[in-house]
């Protein structure tokens, strides 16, 4: 016969770190280090996650110590009490984690250092020019949007740790008007949709929230109250043309290494004299501080020439491009939004 969810027994405890309250104890059906899926007993006050019983969707063994004790990361998803238990296997060493996700731990010490809540999107680093939802209580925050064909709808799930920690699974999504939702209307610097957002409980889909999706721009335009600024940490930066022109954003100056720095693109549509091509700047000269502003020449090196089967063509210098001003550390221009 088969055993429900419902019929589990909880043997083991261990410790849950949520994304947005205190971390609490937990009961384990199994040994969370082995291959099989994991049942999870929630108690109430577990910040974001709804008391109940959940189950490792996915999850990857962190350490493992030689008292037996384990720290696993994982994603956790709502189980019914009167679904089969399943036995399939969710450890994936391969599975690339990120701050999303949750801790799982058999003691306390064992778990990473607690964070603080966050209080708005942008306080660990994102791209900012991506899809962004507004929730029902005036929220934003970044989210991935995946198209269903076969329903005409899509899954919507929040793209940072931010946005799990007020919203913490994977949710349907129709459009409000019922009609289908196409990849090109969530295209562009005014891409706009009303969603209806669906949980899925373990026993059906239930209506969840309605939320506008689109490009943050567009939510800016909706949202009844002004958005709290962005900060773009350490990680993005903007180049401003020193003979005029809009300031362009690019990432790569994180933990830049050598004597230039690579500018990765961050922004939907570059700039004509990016396209295709890969930039670098120097590194700031001595007695210059890394994050403030100075101004830089920009140099470029088109990629067929790197992909180039002559070694003669691979190693013709960059050629310099022109002088910008490299802002300073946390510089968001006004109207960023309008920009990407």
């Amino acid at each position: 016969m088969t055993q429900t969810v419902g019929e589990l027994d909880f043997p083991l405890h261990g410790f849950l770190e949520t994304r947005r309250g205190p971390i609490v104890e937990i009961g384990l059906s199994n040994a969370p280090a082995r291959l099989a899926r994991t049942y999870v007993l929630v108690p109430e006050g577990a910040g974001e996650l709804p008391a109940g019983v959940y189950s490792t969707a996915i999850k990857q063994v962190v350490d493992l110590d030689d008292r037996g004790g384990w720290l696993i990361e994982a994603e956790l998803e709502p189980e019914s009490r009167s679904a089969a238990v399943r036995a399939d296997t969710t450890l994936d060493d391969e599975w690339e984690a990120d701050e999303r996700d949750l801790f799982l731990a058999s003691s306390i010490d064992l778990l990473p250092e607690e964070q603080a809540p966050l209080e708005r999107e942008g306080a660990q680093p994102v791209n900012p020019f991506g899809l962004w939802a507004l929730d029902e209580a005036g929220a934003a925050f970044r989210v991935e949007v995946e198209l269903d064909d076969e329903t005409g709808g899509a899954v919507v799930e929040a793209a940072t740790r931010y946005g799990k920690s007020l919203h913490p699974f994977v949710y349907g999504a129709t459009r409000a008007d019922t009609l289908v939702i196409e990849e090109q209307l969530l295209a562009g610097p005014d891409a706009l949709l009303d969603l209806q957002l669906y949980a899925f409980d373990g026993d059906e889909d239930r209506p969840y929230e309605r939320w506008h999706v689109g490009s943050r721009r567009a939510i800016e335009s909706v949202a009844a109250s002004p958005l709290p600024d962005f900060d773009p940490g350490q990680w993005m930066r903007w180049l401003t043309p020193v003979d005029g022109g809009a300031p362009v954003a690019f990432g790569g100056f994180l933990l830049p290494e050598g004597r230039t720095i690579e500018l990765q693109p961050v922004m939907p549509v570059e700039p004509e004299w990016a396209a295709g091509r890969v930039l670098t700047i120097a590194m700031p000269r001595p007695g210059v501080a890394h994050q403030d502003a100075r101004e830089v020449t920009v140099y470029a090196k088109p990629f067929k020439e790197l992909r180039s089967s002559t070694a003669k063509v691979q190693k013709r210098p960059p050629t310099a491009i022109g002088r910008f001003v490299l802002e300073a550390e946390g510089y968001m221009p006004e109207g960023w939004s309008a920009l990407g």
